[in-house]
């Protein structure tokens, strides 16, 4: 059996029990922070929020990857960094962020979008999250006191 989120109901899995097919359909269910971006979109995206930083992902895929999906979710991230998805298709953005090969993570950060860094490792989950984890805030700046300095009230 299945229980993803509310409301959708329980549901049992037809099909050979093996981890591809069901990695598949939990997938569908992850919560998802990405914004896809488009030539008409990109520009927002790029200079909201100048004090973030915005982790592109440039890809010949035309959905975004769960393991993107999973950063954009991460508990200090989906705070503190905004998580774009480039398909290829987007020529475009392709060209004026000089991407050649696919996939290709590049951040961009600084009040102006000033700071561009192509990420050269390995496109693994660890990897990624020790290469943006320098640049988001602690994420301590989710409590605030409530009045009177009495009990904390969370932001969220």
């Amino acid at each position: 059996m299945i229980y993803p989120p509310n409301p959708v109901p329980a549901f049992k899995i037809e099909g050979k029990l093996e981890q591809k097919p069901i990695a598949g359909k939990l997938a569908k269910f992850m919560p998802d922070k990405v914004t896809k971006l488009t030539k008409e979109n990109t520009d927002t995206f790029l200079s909201s929020h100048p004090s973030e930083p915005k982790l592109l992902l440039f890809s010949n895929k035309k959905s975004v990857p769960t393991m993107w999906k999973a950063l954009s979710v991460d508990t200090v991230f989906k705070r503190t960094v905004k998580f774009g998805f480039i398909s290829e298709d987007e020529t475009d953005i392709v060209q004026r962020f000089k991407v050649k090969k696919f996939p290709t993570v590049i951040m961009q950060r600084g009040a102006k979008g000033e700071t561009k860094e192509t990420y050269k490792g390995e496109l693994k989950f660890m990897a990624l999250k020790d290469f943006v984890n320098p640049y988001a805030e602690s994420g301590m700046g989710d409590k605030m006191a409530g009045p009177a300095g009495g009990k904390e009230e969370t932001m969220e």
